[in-house]
Parts: structure tokens; C-alpha cells; sequence
């Protein structure tokens, strides 16, 4: 499909872009993981259009480099949205805390459907996948909701935009995971929509990381007005859901 290639090629042309601005705003200092992750997945690209183009896409070096970098990039994944959490809140005693149980618990999960999954047959690559999407569900979740809750911080346009679009490439990712499973499902169908997806994700990577706008924290005035707001809010949702 015609379209399916120019999303690709638009594609490819914003992680160039999103790139060349993190380093000329000098963005990469202050998301190292992020930035890792789009330069591991431009030079994937490449690579893969390049072996793709001398070997074909069924030769079994298209195949390794299909596989292989799949094993790194959940880590990578999970590795932005764990720098997106520091940010919101230092690793300190106190944070560790708060966030000790369900880590345990997400950690508990995967291990399970992991061991689960690697005691049967079948491809292990789809099961490495099949994990690791699990993980990356669990992770962007996590801090989406640990997130949320901090309201007295301003997360800024930078952290917004990595979250927003980490979000969605786990979207794009369990696309492509139902694509494996559906094989009845033609190709076609599904490649537009996942290349759309992953060009949604880019575009938001590329205006949110324009400039430098990190969080801030509100002032205790404004801190106090967003609390009666909630606390307003939930008398709201109280009453209308009171049985009369």
C-alpha cells in the first residue's frame, strides 16, 4: 500500500528530526534514556531496510535483525518510562517505599505468564514478545498512575509528549502482537494501522520535544485550589451515584 509506505518513510524522517532537535536543544542531557531509545530504533531501521534490500526480507539475516533488537527494545521502553517517573519523584527512601508493593507485584505477573510461556512449545522469539509486551503494559500503567496522582506538579510539554507516546508504541506494539496471532487477517489491514500508529507516537515525540519545558512544581495557592476542585468533584460523583 501506497500509504502504508509514505507513513514509513515519513516515519524514518522523524526520528531524524526528533533526534538532530535533541541534540541541537541540548534535550539529551536531560532524557538520556529517551534519546537512547530513538537512536537504538532509527539505527535498527536502517539496518533492517539495509539487509532487507540485499537479502530479502525472507533470508534469515532479515530474520536475525528482525528478532534480535525486539530482545532490547521493551528494555528501552520501559527504561524512558522509568526515567519519567524519576523525574516526577526522586528515588529516595521515603519513594521507594510507595512504590515497593506494586512493583513487586507487576514483577510477580510477569514472571508468572513468563515462566507459563517459556514452559511450552513454540517460537521463543513470540513468547519473549508475548512477555515483554505484558511488561511494558504493566510499566506505562504503573506510571501513568503514579503520575496522575501527583497533582500539585506540572509535568511540562517534554514529559507529557514521552508519555503520551510511549503509551502509544505499546498500543502499536500489541497491534503488531495481535497481527502475529490473527494470521488469518490480511497483512495489509493491519500494516497501514500499525504504521499509523508508530507515525501518531513520532509526531508527538516531535512537537513535545521542540524545546526544553520540564515539570514544575505549583504553588501552595494553586496547590490548594486543585485540591477543592477533586475534593469538589468527588462530593459530585458521590451524589449522583447515591442511591436516592
Amino acid at each position: 500500500m501506497l500509504a502504508t509506505y509514505v507513513l514509513w518513510v515519513i516515519g524514518e524522517a522523524l526520528l531524524v528530526v526528533i533526534l538532530t532537535r535533541g541534540v541541537m536543544a541540548r534535550l539529551i542531557r536531560h532524557y538520556p534514556a529517551f534519546y537512547r531509545y530513538i537512536s537504538f530504533t532509527l539505527a535498527v531501521s536502517l539496518l533492517r531496510t539495509i539487509i532487507s534490500s540485499m537479502f530479502g526480507l525472507t533470508s534469515d539475516a532479515y530474520y536475525w535483525s528482525y528478532h534480535l533488537p525486539n530482545l532490547v527494545s521493551p528494555v528501552l521502553l520501559i527504561l524512558v518510562l522509568r526515567e519519567v517517573w524519576l523525574r516526577v519523584r526522586p528515588v529516595d527512601s521515603k519513594g521507594w517505599k510507595g512504590i515497593l508493593v506494586p512493583a513487586l507485584v507487576i514483577s510477580l505477573i510477569v514472571t508468572g505468564v513468563g515462566v507459563r510461556l517459556f514452559v511450552g512449545g513454540g517460537d521463543p522469539f513470540f513468547r519473549y514478545q508475548a512477555v515483554a509486551l505484558l511488561a511494558q503494559t504493566l510499566a506505562c500503567i504503573f506510571v501513568y498512575g503514579r503520575v496522575c496522582g501527583r497533582r500539585e506538579l506540572s509535568l511540562g510539554r517534554n514529559l507529557k509528549g514521552i508519555l503520551l507516546g510511549m503509551a502509544l508504541l505499546v498500543g502499536f506494539q500489541g497491534m503488531n502482537f495481535a497481527r502475529l496471532l490473527f494470521v488469518s487477517t490480511p497483512f495489509e489491514v493491519f500494516s497501514f494501522f500499525l504504521q499509523f500508529f508508530y507515525f501518531l507516537a513520532l509526531s508527538i515525540f516531535a512537537f513535545s520535544l521542540w524545546t526544553y519545558e520540564p515539570l514544575v512544581e505549583l504553588n501552595s495557592d494553586l496547590k490548594g485550589r486543585i485540591g477543592k476542585v477533586g475534593e469538589d468533584l468527588e462530593k459530585a460523583v458521590r451524589i449522583l451515584v447515591s442511591p436516592r
